[in-house]
This record gives structure tokens, sequence and C-alpha cells, in this order.
């Protein structure tokens, strides 16, 4: 048992390395959309929508608050993963909303869920599943 708790703490260790740079990406990526849509909305004279952005921000944030809680292999990280995966499906719920009242094919592409986007939720499931597991294993070693 101390064995398998060994294994799953040094994994989620090293991916929580690959979270953080995940993360990082992210924030960058909104940061980069953040300009795209003030430069579209300058350009067709009307309000920026930063719906997506503002998304990408926060799932970078708790991507990278998330993967520092991997690596440091703090068991308080379960909360930041499952407040990500409350903030994912909202995000794909009114995502969801905009594909639907989208009037042309440009606007239900830009409202369409990409497959990464729903890679990265699953993702974080399957992480939570496991912290879950590291959880409940190392309280029952040490009882």
């Amino acid at each position: 048992m101390n064995l398998l708790l060994l294994i799953l703490e040094n994994f989620l260790r090293v991916f929580g390395l690959f979270w953080i740079v995940g993360g990082i990406f992210a924030l960058k990526k909104a940061r980069e959309s953040q300009f795209i849509d003030t430069c579209i909305a300058q350009i067709e004279q009307k309000k920026a929508d930063y719906f997506i952005t503002n998304f990408i921000f926060i799932g970078g944030f708790l991507t990278l608050l998330s993967g520092i809680g991997l690596l440091i292999n703090n068991d308080g990280v379960i909360i930041i993963l499952l407040i990500l995966i409350i903030s994912q499906l909202i995000y794909f719920k009114m995502k969801n909303r905009k594909f639907l009242r989208a009037e042309s094919k440009e606007e239900k592409e830009e409202y369409a869920i990409n497959s990464s986007t729903y890679n990265a939720f699953l993702t974080s499931i399957y992480i939570t599943i496991i912290v879950t597991i590291k959880i409940i294993i190392r309280i029952t070693v040490s009882l």
C-alpha cells in the first residue's frame, strides 16, 4: 500500500510540472486572445466580447494553481481541481448557449467546443480521481 501511495504521489508530482506548463501556456493564450478581441472590436467598431478570453484566463489560472498543488503534493489541491471542473462545465454550458443562438457559420465555429478543450476537461476529471484515490490511500495507511 505504501508503494502504491509513493507511485501515485510521484506520478502526480511529475504531472504537476506538465500542468504548470499548460497553465502558463493557457494564460499566454488568454492574453493573446484578449489582444485579438480588442483589435477585432476596434475594426468592427463594436464592443469586444471577452467571453472566451475570460474563461481561458480562469482555466489557465486554475490549471497553474492545481499544477503547483500537485507538484508540492498538497491534498488541498482537490478543491482547486473541483473548482476547475466546475468552471469548465459552466464554460461548456455557456458556450453551448452561444452556439445555439449563433446566426452565421463563423459564429457557430467560434462557439463550437474544441476537442483539445474537451480533452483537457477529461484530463482534469482523471487527475481529480487519481488525487482522490491517493487521499483515500493516505488516510487508510495512516490508520
